[in-house]
């Protein structure tokens, strides 16, 4: 939930804390970068010093930095807990699955496990923007930060009740270069994809990707060499572990582009506000809180290879529904859309994070789960950057040559004009990018920057 949390809160963020362009760029993404990089890391920290503690340490943190983050009074102080969110956010995911792994030995009851997990995991993320609405409405800003604290009180109290403590019984010494190697090349790797997603294809974006993966090579040569690795790069050779990490990262590839794409849609074409456009996207999360904990009575009959793809094929149709959004008449296709997507995400992702959990032993239980996340935030970066960009290239190519500069970097530029004509012609090059045949009929092939003349005619010509 915190990582989708804050984008409903940021006008009135922006408006109390006055941030810069890029000061806001990075408080929005450094939750992510920080997560997407340490998770490898933590994932091995937590198979040395404990499963439990680690979860424990990583609740504790999160709940300090959502205090901090809560009563930030300037940009750089609110940057700095957003960072430190994003450390125990690391700390917690690859501990939850893995704790998973060494609980349920059954692998029927692992599935049925898995499946809830990401039933809650898929359920917050698409609560966030519904629950920052509503706290917006009654609170100031730094409440979407502050309702974290009773959740990691509870969270501690029952993790110190009910769950086991596990490690690996024979870890070795704590490689800090490879972790070096680790968390310097996916934060160069994830930081340059999420560049390119918003600033297009220039030098910068390929070259942090190419140090990235440098770092990365370097990386993984380290733990094939290694007795004790941090990350069991064997694993790797197996094709149902190789093949269902690559599954979780293209059905979450598939949710980040649409997500992206969904959320203008529905605020700028549709008009919704930010809470009205949240609740629209629910169809999502219950599809996949539905058919999640269910998947294993699937996989039983069917078997993992045919559920995952039959679950992208859900996928598949269900953005080939949301592609047919037309202005005005779209509630119905939305869902549909939205169900479809979502059951067969769910149904795709949890019968491959269930693989990859079950062709890890115990004792490298805390690197799977690693994996499984970074495939999880990797996924999603790849889908807003890559999917972004051909909706940026597809925009642009239907827009009249003469358009401004604001116009081209985007529809939210567009609107942002205050000129209806303007929106107009936006509009439609949006939804021709989006998949939708609409032609609202132009006088002309070219356009023109509305003067006080000119604007009711082009109002006109919407």
């Amino acid at each position: 939930m915190d990582a989708t949390i804050l984008n409903v809160a940021l006008p009135t963020l922006a408006a109390d804390l006055a941030p810069s362009g890029v000061e806001t760029l990075w408080i929005v993404d450094i939750y992510g970068l920080v997560l997407a990089g340490l998770l490898v890391a933590m994932g091995g920290l937590g198979d040395r010093i404990g499963r439990r503690r680690l979860l424990t340490i990583g609740l504790v943190l999160f709940g300090l930095a959502s205090v901090a983050a809560a009563l930030a009074q300037t940009p750089a102080h609110l940057l700095v807990a957003r960072a430190a969110l994003g450390v125990g956010g690391a700390m917690l995911m690859p501990s939850t699955l893995s704790i998973l792994r060494t609980v349920y030995t059954d692998a029927r009851e692992r599935t049925i496990a898995i499946g809830i997990w990401s039933a809650v995991a898929s359920g917050g993320f698409a609560l966030g923007p519904i629950v920052g609405g509503a706290v917006l409405e009654i609170a100031p800003w730094g409440w979407v930060f502050a309702i974290n604290v009773p959740v990691v009180l509870v969270g501690l109290v029952l993790v110190w009740r009910i769950v086991p403590e596990s490690r690996n019984p024979d870890p070795g010494p704590w490689d800090m270069p490879a972790v070096l190697l680790s968390v310097s090349g996916m934060l160069a790797l994830v930081w340059a994809v999420k560049h390119v997603g918003k600033d297009g294809l220039d030098l910068i974006g390929p070259l942090a990707a190419a140090g990235g993966a440098c770092a990365l090579a370097l990386f993984v040569r380290r733990q094939a060499r290694s007795r004790t690795p941090i990350l069991d790069v064997t694993l790797f050779r197996d094709r149902r572990f190789a093949g269902s990490a690559v599954a979780v990262l293209f059905v979450f590839f598939g949710f980040g582009g649409m997500l992206l794409l969904l959320t203008q849609f529905l605020q700028i074409v549709e008009g919704h506000g930010p809470l009205a456009a949240g609740v629209r996207l629910l169809p999502l999360a219950a599809a996949v809180a539905v058919v999640s904990p269910v998947t294993h009575l699937l996989v039983e009959r069917l078997g993992a290879n045919v559920v995952v793809a039959g679950g992208f094929t859900l996928v598949a149709a269900g953005l080939a529904v949301v592609g047919t959004l037309e202005p005005g008449d779209a509630e119905l296709v939305l869902v549909l859309g939205l169900a479809l997507t979502g059951a067969g995400g769910g149904l795709a992702a949890t019968a491959a994070s269930a693989a990859i959990m079950a062709c890890a032993p115990v004792r490298r239980a805390g690197g799977a789960a690693a994996v499984q996340e970074t495939a999880y935030e990797l996924g999603g970066a790849l889908g807003v950057a890559v999917l972004g960009s051909v909706m940026a290239a597809a925009y642009r190519a239907d827009l009249p040559r003469d358009v401004g500069a604001a116009v081209r970097d985007g529809l939210p530029g567009a609107a942002a004009l205050g000129d209806p004509g303007v929106l107009t012609v936006a509009t439609e090059a949006f939804l021709t990018g989006l998949g939708t045949p609409w032609t609202s009929p132009r006088s002309s092939p070219s356009w023109e920057p509305c003067s006080p003349s000119s604007s009711s005619r082009a109002a006109a010509r919407g």
